[in-house]
């Protein structure tokens, strides 16, 4: 009879040693593909949520409109201005009303980088009553700060908006408004955004604004 030769120890540990490379290089192969699988989703995560931040606030630009309001106080705040409240903050046309609730189509809104976040944030009424109501919405994280610039009637880019010497109670609005995000993990995105010529082109008193 032919006697059959089995596997020595040596030739058993050999293969096991074999298997257990083979074996981590495949699971270190699956790893690296999972993590950048992950690192690609989170990326095209982020840039979604950057463009769908940057659509809104287009939008709420693109219906701009010549109406200034009074604050709390009931002191006049001008149609579109950047201040303490906000980076930016202006009156908008166009205000959803799926209800046909009986009010105004305007709306308040303003955006501001506080904490490393993009806020929105906008009022229930123009014309505002002590602790008027309010939402605030965070439409992007890890922003470092926001730049703003607004082209006037010649063209000029100015850093600030109503311009210098110009009235509070201003109805002017600026011809485009760049808007500069610095991003804590990305490159800073610009983007210029044209108004809609207002239909006031010049100031005129508060009184006359409310009616």
């Amino acid at each position: 009879m032919t006697r059959r030769r089995g596997f020595t120890l040596i030739e058993l540990m050999v293969a096991l040693a074999i298997f257990a490379v083979v074996s981590v290089v495949s699971f270190s192969g699956i790893m690296l593909m999972i993590d950048n699988r992950d690192r690609v989703t989170a990326h095209a995560e982020r840039l979604a949520d950057i463009q769908t931040a940057l659509t809104l606030l287009q939008r709420d630009l693109q219906q701009a409109a010549a109406r200034p309001i009074r604050d709390l106080l009931g002191d006049p705040r001008a149609a579109m201005l950047a201040e303490d409240l906000a980076d930016l903050e202006f009156t908008r046309a166009g205000h959803s009303n799926p209800l046909g609730i009986r009010r105004s189509e305007l709306q308040r809104v303003a955006y501001r980088v506080e904490d490393g976040e993009l806020q929105r944030l906008s009022w229930g009424v123009l014309d505002q009553q002590p602790e008027p109501p309010r939402r605030d919405r965070v439409l992007l994280e890890r922003i470092e700060t926001i730049e703003l610039r607004f082209m006037d009637d010649d063209t000029r880019w100015l850093e600030i908006w109503p311009p210098a010497g110009a009235e509070t109670a201003t109805a002017m609005l600026p011809r485009a408004v760049e808007v500069t995000l610095v991003l804590e993990d990305l490159d800073t995105i610009t983007r210029v955004v044209a108004l809609p010529e207002a239909p006031v082109t010049m100031q005129q008193p508060m009184t006359e604004m409310m009616q």
